[in-house]
């Protein structure tokens, strides 16, 4: 009978045993799981408001998995095109919930070391309302050179960020009540200005030229090939089209007979 309490005890024991192994092997676990390091990505400076994140503007750090938020993001492609909404400080963790699809701004088409330049056009200057954002453009003007009129191209090849107030013209076509496809039907209505990225000494040159009148010539997609021009005088150009006649100018002759003068 003893002999059968004393197996009981020792099965008591190991499986008490067992079992006390396995929570203190689970706690133990839980606890290196926590403290386990996790990279999340940090702000390497201050992030003011409205900002689009990129990648010099974060950093990746290790950090225990039990400081880790939920909302902190692991990788820059999980806030893509999304702005910040409050600001963020140095060292501090980027959350998920931290950002949102703000308002369109011209701002975020820009290039660094570009401006944004608006100039008046109509339908003829304006190609025909045919310009979109996106497109590039080059710029002649016809100005006066010691007192001839001239033409020359002013620049090349130059970005079209907007033409009125639509900053963007690739969107999905909006089905219309007929069930026809309205792609484009947005811009339909023309526009009076278009805005050009321009650096700031081409800023400083189309201002001087706003009393000129400026014509946008659409270049064709993906060319961007920049051309010699000279600029052209009205003799040049009818030369060229083969209507020019040159101007004698030289004295009268004079005829002389006996005792008589003429003059031819």
């Amino acid at each position: 009978m003893k002999n059968k309490n004393s197996i009981i005890a020792l099965i008591a024991g190991i499986t008490f045993g067992g079992l006390a192994f396995f929570l203190l092997y689970q706690k133990a676990s839980e606890i290196e799981q926590k403290t386990t390091p996790v990279e999340i990505l940090v702000a390497s400076n201050y992030i003011p408001p409205g900002s689009l994140l990129k990648t010099e503007m974060v950093e990746k750090k290790a950090v225990p998995e039990s400081f880790v938020s939920p909302s902190a993001i692991h990788d820059i492609k999980e806030v893509d095109g999304l702005l910040t909404l409050v600001p963020i400080s140095a060292g501090e963790q980027i959350f998920s919930n931290k950002f949102g699809a703000g308002e369109e701004s011209l701002a975020f088409d820009l290039n660094p070391g570009y401006r944004a330049y608006t100039i008046e056009v109509n339908e003829t200057s304006g190609v025909g309302n045919l310009i979109r954002p996106g497109n590039h453009v080059d710029i002649i003007t016809k100005t006066e050179s010691n007192k001839r009129d001239i033409t020359s191209f002013v620049f090349q090849n130059i970005q079209v960020l907007a033409v009125g107030q639509k900053l963007d013209w690739r969107k999905q076509p909006k089905p219309s009540q007929n069930g026809a496809s309205s792609q484009g039907s947005e811009f339909n209505n023309g526009y009076s200005t278009v805005t050009l990225a321009v650096t700031p000494e081409q800023a400083e040159i189309l201002m001087f030229l706003e009393e000129h009148p400026l014509r946008l010539v659409l270049r064709a997609l993906n060319d961007n090939e920049i051309i010699s021009i000279s600029p052209q005088s009205e003799s040049e150009v009818m030369a060229k089209m083969g209507h020019f006649t040159p101007k004698i100018q030289g004295k009268n002759i004079e005829i002389i007979r006996g005792n008589s003068k003429q003059g031819d």
